[in-house]
């Protein structure tokens, strides 16, 4: 019996292979919004499978499964659902992870600023509430799950500080109360870590960054069991928030070379946070692979082949008023919300993913003033440190 694939192997060969048949390696796009109907999927229709078949484009399409069968398998997932976005695929997974279509989300403080306004402005009028919570504090946690929560939504390396959460302590304490653990894992990508390894119930990607990693398309993915994901198809079917094939296309394709990105960036990130915490106009450096950070000596339990991850932050000493004039000076990097692509990337959290929040929520989250986010991509790590030593240095 051969092994089990390893992760790049997986990411090459999973969800399709060339036949006489259909010998394409690279599939076609299938453009087709419609499909012939035939008694194989009458069979299937007329037993109330919608899903299985080839029926119409807003139910399904090729490219779409091909994408979905691929994140699947890098995630350990049964199934994956893709979506047009992140935000409708954070938005699916949150109405149907309860049974009646709304309940209490506890949602971590360290979270993206989306994922909490989705909750503020569009949720709560259908009844959702949310209990804020410390990723960090188990009894913060244990106060919201006494309250009634019925979903602990965290993100396994948060936006904007990569701080790491534990998240099989956190599945032993919400599974202890018959909750569901929810993670946005979009900052670590299943290359990093796989939270339903670690006890999590769904994941939740926003695939326009680092699994399209060109900074080319914009989706979204669910995955979990086979049966949560039947529901959250079934929503997806009938909201019409399915991605494009061609886009799905793209997606896949991007995939193929996730692992070698991914790593590229870990080692770029790595060197970048280690560079920045010797600079005396940094006052902090946020980066779990650094020795002082509080996710440390936690990232070998969470965190896969020794990588830290891609995304990092750091807080000048000058305080606010310095992040544009810096950012203004990088040559490189390049000053644009997002993550994942193939170029580093800056963003100033509090204009940019987290705006409007006082000192005091700037804290709850994770970062103080002055707080860059650096999102790394694959060029040479000697560049890019010397890029950003040159923006100090030609003040």
């Amino acid at each position: 019996m051969r092994p089990p694939l390893r992760f790049t192997t997986l990411a090459v060969h999973a969800g399709r292979r060339p036949t006489p048949e259909d010998p394409d390696l690279s599939p076609p796009i299938r453009r087709a919004t419609t499909f012939l109907q035939h008694p194989a999927v009458h069979e299937l229709t007329d037993a109330g499978d919608w899903s299985t078949p080839l029926v119409y484009s807003r139910y399904g399409s090729p490219n779409a499964s091909n994408a979905e069968e691929v994140l699947a398998a890098l995630e350990g997932a049964e199934r994956g659902v893709l979506f047009a976005s992140g935000m409708a695929a954070i938005h699916a997974m949150l109405l149907h992870a309860f049974p009646g279509g709304r309940g209490t989300v506890a949602l971590a403080r360290q979270i993206y600023g989306g994922t909490s306004s989705l909750l503020a402005k569009a949720l709560a009028s259908l009844g959702f509430e949310v209990i804020p919570f410390d990723v960090q504090d188990r009894a913060e946690l244990g106060a919201a799950l006494a309250a009634g929560a019925g979903l602990v939504h965290v993100e396994g390396l948060s936006n904007p500080t990569a701080l790491l959460a534990d998240i099989p302590r956190i599945a032993e304490q919400t599974h202890g109360q018959g909750a569901l653990l929810s993670v946005d894992s979009t900052f670590a990508t299943p290359v990093v870590q796989r939270p339903l390894e670690l006890g999590a119930d769904l994941v939740v990607h926003s695939a326009t960054k680092a699994l399209a990693g060109h900074s080319d398309v914009t989706a979204g993915v669910v995955l979990g069991s086979a049966a949560r994901m039947e529901a959250v198809a079934d929503y997806r079917k009938l909201t019409g928030a399915i991605l494009d094939p061609a886009a799905a296309w793209l997606l896949r394709r991007s995939l193929s070379t996730l692992g070698l990105r991914v790593e590229a960036q870990c080692r770029a990130a790595s060197a970048l946070a280690r560079s920045l915490a010797g600079r005396d106009e940094v006052s902090r450096v946020h980066y779990p692979g650094l020795p002082d950070d509080p996710g440390h000596s936690l990232a070998p339990n969470v965190l896969r082949d020794g990588l830290h991850g891609s995304m990092l932050a750091f807080e000048l000493a000058g305080g606010d008023e310095r992040t544009r004039p810096f950012v203004s000076r990088l040559r490189l990097a390049v000053d644009a919300p997002s993550l994942g692509g193939v170029e580093t990337l800056v963003s100033i959290p509090h204009l940019m993913s987290h705006p409007g929040l006082s000192a005091e929520e700037r804290r709850g989250v994770g970062f103080g003033a002055g707080c860059i986010r650096v999102a790394c991509g694959i060029e040479d790590p000697e560049d890019l440190v010397a890029d950003f030593s040159a923006a100090f240095d030609e003040r």
